[in-house]
């Protein structure tokens, strides 16, 4: 009796294992995942990208809004040990207006080479 046992719960347990390896975990039909990628796409208005000569460091997607400002600031960075001048960078700074949705930012391959050119967004909406 302990045999069978044994062996009725190895084969369960290899067969929740299979089940698992291939499993579907998109509860959602296929009509509804388009749906719902078609609904992302009608909020995505506009997206700024800061590219530089080794690839794109950030991407800005956002959503559908009242009005987006864009102006370049430089800083100044010192060190935080020594309080030392170390370098002067460009900084993106966005406002968007009433945004309506989610906003992403997506770092890219050349975000190594500038850690400091980063996006610096605002968001302002009407009360």
């Amino acid at each position: 009796m302990k045999k069978i046992l044994i062996i009725v719960t190895i084969v369960l347990v290899i067969f929740s294992f299979s089940v698992n390896v291939f499993a579907d975990y998109s509860f959602l039909s296929l009509q509804s995942n388009a749906a719902i990628e078609q609904f992302k796409e009608k909020y995505r208005v506009k997206e700024i990208v800061s590219e530089e000569e080794r690839g794109f460091i950030w991407a800005v997607i956002l959503p559908k809004n009242d009005g987006i400002e864009e102006e370049e600031i430089k800083e100044t960075i010192y060190n935080d040990e020594t309080g030392e001048f170390e370098a002067i960078y460009n900084f993106t700074h966005i406002t968007i207006f009433n945004a309506q949705g989610p906003t992403r930012v997506i770092y890219g391959s050349a975000a190594k080479f500038h850690p400091y050119d980063q996006p610096k967004l605002t968001f302002l909406f009407d009360s």
